[in-house]
């Protein structure tokens, strides 16, 4: 049987992990927060992690320093950067889905070409270039802090479909964030939302990659 699609991007945290919420509350009880601690700080830190110049973004674009990035958060909310420090119990050691990391093991066993493309930090690159790269779960590893973009940026799926080299017809695309789901859709991926249930999004990305009922 010959498919139409013959590779896989999908975002990193809260699509290939566990939802966002759960890699922060983890990393924060692990750093010695509680529940109610957690929400103060992230709700003080809420302006300052999501407008588009937010530091954050910023770091994410590698136009700040990570070491800034968790200088200015403890700034605001004193010891909360440690969240950001990959050397610590930091979110970027979260749990992976298991459905998820079965659903690569299988593309890559059926030599699917498998792109991690994330939102991230430069400081985050050795240790999903390990957890991910090494270990052969991915093909490839597009990184916005390393390429200067982020999503939702179409240049940032560009750059995802120079490293599968194929066009965006044969790409299936997973995200966890609708925003960055559309620009996928222009450019002519195939997308499907990862809720917080992953199950019909896995199925998909089997029926469309692998020819599963």
């Amino acid at each position: 049987m010959t498919l139409e699609h013959n590779t896989l991007v999908i975002d990193w945290a809260g699509t290939l992990t566990v939802p966002m919420h759960e890699l922060f509350a983890t990393a924060a009880h692990q750093l010695g927060y509680g529940d109610d601690d957690i929400a103060v700080a992230f709700a003080g830190l809420a302006e300052y992690l999501l407008a588009d110049d937010s530091p954050v973004h910023r770091a994410e674009r590698g136009e700040i320093d990570d070491d800034d990035l968790r200088d200015f958060i403890d700034s605001k909310a004193p010891g909360v950067g440690r969240i950001f420090d990959p050397t610590g119990p930091s979110f970027l050691h979260g749990a992976d889905r298991p459905e998820m990391t079965a659903l690569l093991e299988d593309l890559i066993e059926a030599d699917v070409t498998v792109i991690l493309a994330t939102n991230n930090f430069r400081s985050a690159q050795e240790v999903l270039a390990t957890r991910y790269l090494e270990s052969g779960l991915v093909s490839a590893l597009v990184n916005s802090a390393l390429v200067g973009v982020r999503k939702p940026d179409p240049a940032f799926y560009l750059l995802c479909l120079e490293a599968a080299g194929v066009p965006a017809a044969e790409v299936v695309f997973l995200d966890d964030q609708e925003r960055n789901l559309v620009p996928a859709r222009e450019l002519g991926m195939h997308t499907e939302l990862v809720g917080t249930d992953a199950t019909a999004a896995v199925a998909a990305a089997r029926r469309l990659l692998l020819g599963s009922p």
